[in-house]
């Protein structure tokens, strides 16, 4: 099972967190999914994407 089908939400976010440099397309996909949504995850998730957006996501350099 992939951890980005994974039936729960907070394994889904924090896969796709940690994954987002290495498989970006795969990751965005579901925090989009995810932050559609309400609640803490949804929060969290929104939050990810945002951070990719402005370039602040990690804070350790490549």
């Amino acid at each position: 099972m992939s951890l980005f089908t994974h039936p729960r939400v907070d394994v889904r976010v924090a896969a796709a967190s940690f994954l987002l440099r290495y498989r970006t397309a795969e990751a965005k996909a579901v925090l989009d999914e995810v932050a559609q949504r309400k609640g803490f995850f949804a929060f969290e998730a929104g939050q990810a994407l945002k951070r990719w957006e402005e370039g602040t996501w990690a804070l350790d350099p490549e």
